[in-house]
């Protein structure tokens, strides 16, 4: 995710309004590793806006998606998650305790997927795998 006054320009570019509740739900996002859902997000904006809509948290995220300023994660089988970091990386989710992590691709034997002319010029646009099991905490 870009720094927020990029976010901001983009929005506005796009005609939307910067509402403060958006501006905390960019806030909310900045440099969050934790993957929250969009349930997450609307409680921590409740502490700051206790008026603010589930609605306007989702949509925001939609809006976020859609600019390609988060990425939104369907590995866990209840709720979507969202991730900050669009850069090309992998995700291990727990089956037991749900904690979803970051995994870098060269540390993987899938690495290879991230090159862009991959299978005979296929142009590959996003990369996105899930590894799902128990961590080590669980285990």
């Amino acid at each position: 995710m870009r720094d927020i006054d990029t976010i901001v320009q983009r929005f506005r570019d796009s005609g939307l309004k910067i509402t403060p509740q958006r501006l905390s739900i960019f806030n909310l996002l900045k440099d969050n590793y934790d993957h929250p859902s969009a349930e997450d997000i609307y409680h921590k904006a409740l502490e700051i806006h206790p008026t603010i809509s589930f609605t306007t948290v989702y949509k925001t995220l939609q809006t976020l998606r859609d600019l390609g300023e988060i990425l939104e994660i369907n590995i866990d089988p209840e709720r979507a998650h969202y991730d900050p970091v669009t850069e090309d990386h992998y995700h291990t989710f727990c089956t037991s305790c749900r904690e979803i992590e970051d995994l870098k691709p060269e540390t993987t034997p899938v690495q290879g997927l991230s090159d862009r002319n991959i299978a005979g010029g296929f142009d590959v646009q996003s990369v996105q795998v899930h590894l799902v099991g128990v961590c080590n905490g669980c285990n």
